[in-house]
């Protein structure tokens, strides 16, 4: 889309130098104002599409309900056995993966059932 633009403004540009010519040659002064219009309209064409758009930062919260009691216990990793932080887990197309900080084992935390 921005080459069409910029196309478009080249080509006010260079119609407007092109009139302003015109009427430096036959000295008709509506000539050098049409001249200036374009040539004034094809620049601000080209800022306009060179201004940055600001970026969008969006921050999606997730909150989650939990049925029951839910308590507290601390992390260890399967492998080694070295306590792990908020760090060390993340979620990944909606499961809860564990990766160790110290062997860099990574597995997937699955619920034991409560039955």
């Amino acid at each position: 889309m921005k080459i069409v633009g910029y196309l478009f403004a080249g080509l006010l540009v260079l119609l407007g130098l092109m009139f302003c010519v015109a009427a430096a040659s036959s000295g008709i002064w509506p000539r050098w104002i049409l001249g200036g219009i374009l040539t004034g309209a094809g620049i601000a064409v080209i800022y306009f599409l060179r201004m940055k758009v600001p970026e969008t930062k969006v921050t999606v919260t997730r909150k989650i309900d939990l049925s029951g009691d839910v308590q507290l216990e601390e992390l260890n990793c399967k492998s080694c056995g070295a306590a792990l932080d908020a760090k060390s887990v993340s979620v990944r197309a909606g499961a809860i993966f564990v990766k160790c900080p110290f062997c860099q084992s990574e597995y997937q935390i699955e619920e034991a059932p409560k039955w």
